[in-house]
């Protein structure tokens, strides 16, 4: 009779990505899965003078209402289901400290999976020493931290064959790489090759270049927009050095794609048929880049980079 893994995943929604782990291993019959979205746990101030307490106690660093409500939340939920063979969290600076205690006391192993890069939410230092495990993209991360290397998935391979809308497109925030983007823009409407560029911001003006909106777009949507066009845009941040779920986005559905991260050319995916990389100072692609088909990678080496092998990695489960 085979073991019944106990299994907890605590993260935040991470647009998304986070579901397609959540349901392969749903799908598995040795694994018994709790999962808890952080961003999906219900909190409302119960009066006005609430708020006003929870202003004043998080000014003097005396706690946060949203944060104790979010730790009550998840003990309640280990409580009711005892402890676990294994808890992977994202994101284990939105936990207070007493709760990755107590967390640490229910797991046989505490996992941690870094989706982002230590400079942008250096909170996460304070909670490193909780973990057996930390699994980072980020080189650079792996590099300082001792973590162990595991680059991000593959967590979808099927989109329909349809007639490209534009040639290439592009998502992403509001941030320094803005300017970049723009420039690309530029560029690409010198050389008649259609586009399409969407940023989220919270507020701006119109941008003849860029379309500028106020809402993330749902996976689906993304999926929508990758489907009517050849070739995607990344744009790395520069304080990282890891594989965005964008380069993934392009190995699984056979997307050619153009990068500022010069990394990629280390990887065993990489050709230059598929994979042309720009600079801030050159942003020049061949024409031949936009005229030739897309060279499909060998499956033995995008298998590597599946969902099913990064939960066989993290999880010792398939």
């Amino acid at each position: 009779m085979t073991k019944i893994k106990k299994i907890a995943i605590i993260a935040t929604h991470s647009f998304g990505y986070i579901d397609f782990i959540v349901d392969r291993l749903n799908s598995i019959d040795s694994v018994d899965l709790t999962y808890v979205n952080i961003d999906s746990i219900a909190f409302s101030y119960k009066n006005f003078y609430s708020r006003i307490n929870n202003f004043f106690s998080k000014f003097f660093l005396l706690g946060n209402l949203k944060d104790k409500n979010r730790t009550n939340y998840i003990n309640n939920i280990v409580k009711n289901k005892g402890s676990f063979d294994q808890i992977l969290i994202i994101r284990p600076d939105k936990l207070e400290k007493d709760l990755l205690i107590y967390l640490r006391e229910n797991a046989v192993e505490m996992t941690c999976y870094l989706f982002d890069g230590i400079e942008n939410y250096p909170e996460q230092q304070n909670t490193l020493q909780f973990f057996d495990t930390i699994y980072s993209y980020d080189k650079n991360d792996v590099k300082k931290y001792n973590f162990q290397f595991l680059t991000n998935y593959i967590y979808d391979n099927e989109i329909k064959n349809i007639t490209p809308r534009q040639t290439v497109f592009h998502i992403s925030s509001y941030d320094k790489r803005f300017p970049m983007l723009q420039n690309l823009a530029t560029n690409f409407e010198l050389k008649n090759i259609s586009y399409l560029f969407i940023v989220r911001k919270d507020s701006g003006h119109f941008n003849s270049k860029i379309n500028l909106i106020k809402n993330y777009l749902s996976i689906q949507e993304v999926k929508n927009h990758i489907a009517e066009s050849t070739i995607l845009v990344d744009i790395q941040k520069n304080n990282q050095q890891g594989l965005s779920f964008r380069i993934f986005e392009a190995l699984g559905y056979n997307k050619k794609i153009i990068t500022n991260n010069e990394d990629i050319v280390r990887y065993d995916f990489y050709n230059v048929n598929n994979i042309w990389v720009i600079t801030e100072d050159n942003l020049e692609i061949p024409q031949s880049f936009f005229e030739t088909k897309y060279k499909p990678i060998d499956a033995s080496v995008l298998r590597k980079y599946m969902l099913a092998n990064w939960i066989e990695t993290v999880f010792k489960v398939k």
